[in-house]
């Protein structure tokens, strides 16, 4: 249970699929990146043609931030002037330009091959378009890419059974060596036995001929006198030894008897373990072959996903750029209307204000009127009055 809780979760399928797609991102990020030359660029006016004024000026600022920044590193702390900002700031704007110069080249993969151009043409064909400390920071991050793709495409139970299988096999190859050791070894040392007594006898005949060499040697009248002894001791001598080597013939026929039987025996027994390491090899071939057919297969599966989600992805931008067309005209209509709408009421107010208008007018003539009214009426009652 310890193992198993100290093992890392397994990703699914949409992770892994996450991942590729993220060191896919920065890889091609990373090669367009690789392409602009570094803190300087081509003095080319037909370049600066070629490109347009706002993508030059967008190189020559992204260019600038590069010499800021290297100039803001090598400053120590505390020492910058006021012309240059501090570590961060130079950071976060080189980061903001970075993304933007590299949202440009993936638009316009034009502007990296005239890029390319005028920068071999002023360097005369003599300098590298990419760095050599690039190319390898690219290469390593394409096998980090590659060895992700194949354990991420490869499953739990496949790697386990892979490595037991493995072990399995490498425990049979070393069993059979430890074998073979040991019957080498046994060898040895009976070859050795052999050996050692073959020294010893040898030694004893030396040692004979020694003596009958220092026999022989000695005073002449000794010789004579010991002359016919010697020779009774020396035919006596000759009989045992007669029997002796017979003897000795007969134990080393019956022991290269033997030790042929053993080698025998111990060539069968290395012929069947060799066979028994083919047979293992075969079967690891085809543990082998089994396991890069399913990669194969699992590689067209993951292509196949891999076209299934671009058409859903094409589709999906599709229906975005659709519903953007329909929210915009939605808009315009609303636009249109509110527009209609705010002329209505201001021809309402308009009519409103002229209604107005009139009313006070009315009844500020019927006010009048009212009153001159009044005023004839009361002088009539006051002339009425008088003649009486």
């Amino acid at each position: 249970l310890a193992t198993m809780a100290a093992v890392p979760p397994r990703l699914t399928n949409v992770e892994a699929q996450r991942v590729m797609a993220v060191l896919s991102d920065a890889l091609s990020k990373l090669d367009l990146l690789s392409r602009v030359p570094q803190c300087r660029l081509p003095h080319s006016e037909s370049m600066r043609d070629s490109l347009g004024v706002d993508v030059t000026q967008l190189l020559d600022e992204h260019v600038a931030l590069e010499r800021q920044y290297v100039a803001v590193t090598a400053t120590p702390e505390g020492c910058l002037g006021g012309t240059l900002p501090d570590l961060e700031t130079a950071d976060d704007e080189l980061r903001h330009s970075t993304r933007v110069v590299c949202r440009l080249l993936r638009e316009a993969p034009g502007i990296v091959t005239q890029l390319q151009a005028a920068r071999a043409t002023e360097a005369g064909g003599g300098e590298a378009i990419v760095s050599e400390t690039m190319s390898r920071f690219l290469s390593a991050l394409h096998a980090l890419q590659e060895q992700a793709g194949a354990r991420l495409s490869t499953t739990v139970e496949e790697d386990k059974e892979g490595r037991e299988t493995f072990e399995e096999v490498k425990a049979r190859d070393e069993k059979a060596g430890q074998q073979i050791k040991q019957l080498r070894k046994e060898l040895r040392a009976e070859r050795a036995s052999r050996e050692a007594d073959v020294s010893s006898r040898d030694a004893v005949l030396r040692k004979l001929r020694a003596t009958l060499d220092t026999i022989t040697n000695t005073a002449a009248d000794e010789v004579k006198a010991i002359e016919a002894e010697g020779k009774a001791q020396e035919q006596a001598d000759h009989a045992t030894g007669a029997e002796r080597e017979a003897a000795l013939r007969a134990e080393l026929a019956r022991l290269k008897g033997e030790l042929g039987s053993r080698r025998k025996e111990h060539r069968e027994s290395e012929e069947a373990l060799r066979k028994k390491k083919a047979r293992c090899e075969g079967e690891v071939e085809q543990w082998i072959a089994k396991y890069d057919a399913e990669v194969g297969e699992r590689y067209e599966e993951l292509k196949a996903l891999k076209a299934i989600y671009a058409e859903e992805t094409a589709q999906l931008a599709e229906l975005e750029a659709h519903f953007a067309r329909l929210a915009a005209e939605r808009e315009a209509e609303l636009e249109a209307e509110r527009r209609v709408a705010e002329e209505l009421a201001r021809q309402q107010a308009q009519e409103r204000a002229l209604h107005d208008g009139a009313a006070r007018i009315q009844a500020v003539f019927r006010g009048k009127t009212e009153r001159r009214l009044l005023e004839k009426r009361k002088a009539g009652k006051g002339g009425k009055g008088k003649k009486k």
